[in-house]
């Protein structure tokens, strides 16, 4: 970061998307978006150590604060992936709203987003409680939800809607939206700052 030069490049599989650092900063884990997979990649070898076939289109992952659940949006299948990162497998897919694309996890639950298509957008998230990874609500939000991104204290959910140009704020005990922000045009992803 100081001097602004690549010191590596880490060979993945096909069109990779969406990727996530596990919390203890060992593994970052890869969606391919090409060949159907999750890369995992050691931080400390700077080599992937694992190619996992989740299922179609995985275009982000989320992991879970305590390590050994990764989980995946399939874009093509309506689904997240959960996976097991000790033994490398898909132990359960989790039925979703319309083309699910970025997801987060906050307050024990995971928030993914069901963007649609431009001609059939969604306007949902699914809630998946992460103790047992079955889906609890599905919340209401603008059109066509995209990117999500949680407050560090986890009480606060941030869904960018790309077709309304607007922010859903969602409060996590009541699973529900609270306000929504109008934004700039086509808002796509979302991040959180301390």
């Amino acid at each position: 970061l100081e001097t602004g030069k690549v010191e590596e490049k880490i060979s993945v599989g096909s069109h990779p998307h969406g990727l996530r650092m596990s919390w203890d900063g060992k593994e970052i884990y890869v969606a391919n978006m090409g060949d159907n997979t999750v890369s995992v990649l050691s931080v400390q070898e700077k080599k992937e150590i694992a190619r996992i076939p989740v299922g179609k289109k995985p275009v982000q992952v989320a992991v879970m604060p305590e390590g050994g659940t990764v989980y995946v949006s399939l874009n093509d299948e309506n689904a997240v992936a959960v996976l097991d990162v000790v033994h490398h497998a898909v132990v359960k897919k989790v039925p979703t709203g319309n083309k699910p694309v970025q997801l987060f996890v906050a307050g024990g639950k995971l928030f993914v987003a069901n963007q649609g298509s431009k001609d059939s957008p969604g306007n949902t998230v699914t809630v998946i409680d992460a103790s047992d990874n079955e889906a609890v609500t599905v919340i209401p939000v603008g059109s066509g939800p995209h990117g999500v991104a949680a407050s560090l204290d986890g009480k606060t959910v941030f869904i960018t809607n790309v077709y309304s140009d607007d922010v859903s704020v969602i409060d996590v005990e009541k699973m529900s939206v609270v306000k929504t922000i109008p934004v700039g045009k086509g808002p796509n992803g979302i991040a959180v700052s301390s």
